[in-house]
């Protein structure tokens, strides 16, 4: 007799069967075709399905001293509502991430008040000293400067030091210090640049939030085996029209054509990673000219509706919010296997629903798609076999954990 099983349809990294997941002591102990039994059951209805916990690798959680536009405590359970069990928490908080001491700041931040799992960055701007005994989870690196201003001034030698996986934001800052509205040749030639130092030190580098097809291009035909990349759904669903329509919907880097967002969705197969970027902002601050979008609690839901428009399948979803974030940041211990962690996401593919800002989690209640009608919802986040949201609703107390990432720490 297990402590608990989930019995309906599970989509893995293996694909689709209908069976049941056993879990005891927060880790998977069987996966079977039959009805294994357990203590607790949950029974999934016609429609839903249970997938491995969802990954997020590029979050804002704010925290520190902006404690007002999110905590890690709202940004976690932001996390859970959305069905998302990991997050990477961006180092260019306020203070900065930049050494040892501020990263076990930020570590006892996240302890017993984060919801979900996380994953803890460094920001590396010519600290390579520091970046070197920090034994953080990931690096970040800027070549322009975004939110908090700072950025690399040598991105070779940075990205060379550091001592695990480097998410870098690739915008030229001489393009950005020229032309503020940050057109399409500043990602293009950053992103140009950083592939070829990817080349040249044979390192392994994750480009966030792609948005143009001429970057995305340069991706694809450099065949980099060890180069990730990230686009966004306000850039798959969004345009610089809307953004011309609604000046909230400022994001670095911004929206653009519906070329390049046609573009985006035709290659949609070759995009390994999809992360929402969740960027909190105060409205006083949005309408001030901040750039960010808070997402952790539409993304999936996005996608799902995807899913039941035909652009996508929910396979898409677990290889890219779930298996490729795993190999590209080696994570450990995830995935719907015999003695993993029992993180899950429940979603039901029928669930209509409406966008409603002002029931998030998040302290940021604004959405570029307030109002809207999605089908598809995620219904039950677990994470280490407990329940940590069903139906929107927050159960019990924060149980996020550090994840672990191997061989990525210094």
């Amino acid at each position: 007799m297990h402590d608990l099983v989930i019995v309906g349809n599970i989509v893995s990294e293996n694909g689709k069967i209908h069976g049941s997941i056993a879990i005891d002591d927060g880790k998977i102990t069987g996966i079977s075709i039959g009805t294994l039994r357990g203590e607790e059951t949950i029974n999934l209805g016609r429609g839903q399905a249970v997938l491995p916990g969802l990954i997020d690798v590029h979050t804002h959680l704010r925290d520190f001293t902006e404690k007002s536009k999110e905590s890690v405590r709202t940004g976690t359970m932001a996390a859970v509502h959305g069905g998302i069990t990991t997050v990477f928490d961006m180092p260019n908080t306020k203070p900065p991430i930049i050494d040892a001491a501020t990263l076990r700041r930020r570590e006892k931040a996240f302890m017993g008040k984060a919801y979900s799992n996380y994953a803890l960055g460094f920001l590396l701007a010519g600290n390579c000293v520091e970046a070197k005994g920090a034994n953080a989870d990931f690096y970040k690196i800027f070549m322009g400067a975004s939110t908090g201003g700072m950025f690399s001034e040598d991105f070779e030698g940075d990205y060379s030091c550091a001592p695990g996986v480097v998410s870098v934001h690739a915008e030229d800052q001489a393009i950005i210090a020229e032309r503020p509205e940050r057109p399409p040749e500043a990602e293009v030639l950053a992103i140009k640049r950083a592939l070829n130092a990817a080349e040249k030190f044979g390192k392994p580098l994750n480009i966030c939030h792609v948005s143009t097809a001429a970057g995305m291009t340069e991706i694809l035909r450099a065949e980099l085996p060890q180069v990730s990349f990230e686009v966004t759904p306000h850039h798959l669903f969004l345009t610089r029209g809307d953004y011309e329509r609604n000046p909230l919907l400022k994001v670095y880097p911004p929206l653009r054509t519906e070329s390049d967002r046609a573009f985006l969705w035709k290659n949609f197969s070759r995009i390994p990673l999809i992360a929402s970027d969740h960027a909190p902002h105060t409205l006083e601050d949005k309408e001030g000219g901040a750039a960010g979008i808070p997402g952790l609690e539409t993304e999936v839901a996005l996608l799902l509706d995807a899913t039941n428009r035909g652009l996508l399948g929910i396979e898409d979803i677990v290889e890219k919010m779930h298996t490729n974030p795993v190999r590209a940041f080696g994570i450990r211990g995830k995935g719907i296997h015999k003695g993993m962690d029992a993180d899950l996401t429940v979603v039901d593919l029928k669930r209509e629903w409406r966008v409603r800002p002002e029931e998030f989690y998040s302290e940021s209640k604004w959405s570029p798609w307030e109002g809207k009608k999605l089908k598809g919802k995620v219904i039950m986040t677990v994470i280490r076999g407990n329940v940590v949201m069903e139906e929107d609703e927050i159960i019990g107390k924060p149980q996020g954990a550090r994840i672990d990432v191997g061989d990525n720490r210094a």
